[in-house]
């Protein structure tokens, strides 16, 4: 049993590096998670030049060019200057992304949901057994893997109990 929870979460750890990496389809675009952060960091400072946009999501001025450029490619922002400035550059939402974000907000909302009923169907026992899980797990990493050794160090381990008083092998 200790294998195969040790297996599941590390195989977690590689699916949520890859996810990284990987577009997400959000409304019909597929977009990186910069270009995504970018666009909601749009949306939530509007009228923002790109040396406060670079400040805000903690990246380079250039990367938010870069960026900026992509989402202008995808039609779902657009480059302006304000008439007071016009050395700076600003990004707005277009309606395109617009609905690009409330697709992806609407994708969000529905996972945290069913984590949510998951969570709170456990009891609070399971919840705290999680917890200290997550706990052990992060003072161990960096620890990239964990091959079962149960068999070629057979009782080295103490196994759990399975409730009914019975060890558990892995």
């Amino acid at each position: 049993m200790q294998c195969e929870i040790s297996r599941q979460f590390f195989e977690l750890l590689d699916r949520i590096a890859a996810e990284q990496k990987t577009p997400l389809k959000c409304g019909g675009q597929l977009l990186y998670r910069a270009e995504l952060e970018l666009l909601e960091q749009i949306q939530s400072y509007p009228d923002s030049n790109v040396s406060t946009l670079s400040l805000k999501a903690g990246i380079t001025k250039s990367a938010v060019t870069q960026t900026g450029l992509k989402l202008l490619e995808k039609g779902l922002i657009e480059k302006y200057q304000s008439p007071q400035n016009k050395k700076e550059k600003y990004f707005r939402l277009t309606a395109a992304g617009l609905e690009t974000l409330r697709h992806c907000a609407d994708c969000n909302r529905k996972a945290s949901e069913a984590l949510c009923a998951y969570l709170c169907s456990l009891t609070a026992e399971e919840k705290q057994v999680l917890i200290k899980f997550m706990e052990m797990m992060q003072l161990c990493l960096p620890l990239y893997a964990f091959p079962c050794r149960c068999t070629a160090l057979e009782g080295a381990y103490l196994p759990a109990e399975d409730g009914k008083g019975k060890e558990q092998k892995c």
